[in-house]
């Protein structure tokens, strides 16, 4: 049962307000969708920031976000002027990646120079910390800027309409009918009736979106072997926030979305699905 009837119709309203701008930016005008992904990344790196105070550097974390993103967004406005390029795509996820490459060389050298009078341990320990928190937050959103170019955001679309279908029909079969728990030693409130809800409904809800847009040109089967990933496997992003909350003793990452607690309260299974998304397009032959 739904306890908290205000937060509730709080939480239903910034959803609203967030997927219409998500699709104005799809069918309208795509800056909306960099503009989002940058504010998002600059208060994920806040939230981050007071949830490991003593491992992350706020203003570097920033500083080598924009220089990625900006590195990303030139590329993008240059094989916009070379449209007929077949490997539009993979040129932008090899750029990504050397990037990538070059922040991981970046934290090394950093940590090393700023801990000299540390232990070997402590150094390895914050630069490990360091660059996979960096990496999965922050990569993943730069990474969904790729995406996001993808049939001019139609893929996006999907990967977020599979995820948050998953979302959405887990919590309310989940607080209708749930009764066992699907682990709750790290989110006590999820239950295996809420996930298989999840997982079929946003599996139908992906293939009927597969079927009636341009999205099968990609590869029916690809698509159809993308959502079946997406359904089955989003939850344990959700999952692997909840135990980064629990192993920093917080109930929320922040409270900057109305309804809905902080940025990576939102993000939590999307960033998962990011990665998920990238390997079934990168990996899996057009069929």
């Amino acid at each position: 049962m739904i306890k908290d009837y205000k937060k509730f119709i709080l939480r239903i309203i910034t959803g609203l307000i967030l997927g219409g701008l998500f699709l104005a930016s799809v069918f309208i005008q795509k800056n909306i969708f960099y503009f989002m992904v940058i504010v998002f990344q600059i208060l994920a790196s806040v939230e981050l920031k007071k949830l490991f105070p003593d491992k992350i550097d706020l203003y570097y974390w920033i500083i080598l976000t924009l220089w990625l993103d900006s590195m990303i967004f030139v590329n993008i406005k240059k094989y916009e002027l070379i449209s007929n390029l077949s490997d539009f795509n993979t040129e932008l996820f090899s750029i990504f990646s050397l990037c990538l490459i070059v922040i991981l060389l970046i934290f090394i050298i950093k940590e090393i120079l700023s801990n000299k009078n540390s232990t070997n341990e402590i150094v390895f320990e914050k630069i490990t910390k360091n660059v996979f928190l960096y990496f999965y937050f922050m990569g993943s959103l730069s990474l969904s800027l790729i995406l996001f170019e993808i049939k001019s955001g139609l893929f996006f679309l999907l990967v977020v309409v599979v995820n948050y279908s998953h979302d959405i029909f887990a919590y309310f079969v989940g607080k209708s009918i749930g009764k066992n728990s699907f682990f709750s030693n790290i989110s006590p409130s999820k239950t295996l009736e809420g996930y298989i809800a999840g997982v079929l409904f946003s599996f139908l809800i992906g293939l009927i979106l597969i079927l009636n847009t341009d999205i099968k040109s990609l590869g029916i089967v690809k698509m159809i072997i993308l959502v079946s990933s997406i359904s089955i496997l989003c939850a344990f992003g959700d999952l692997f926030e909840s135990l980064i909350k629990r192993i920093t003793n917080v109930k929320e990452s922040g409270k900057l979305i109305p309804g809905h607690g902080g940025v990576l309260d939102r993000l939590d299974s999307l960033i998962f699905s990011v990665f998920l998304a990238s390997l079934v397009y990168l990996l899996i032959p057009t069929l």
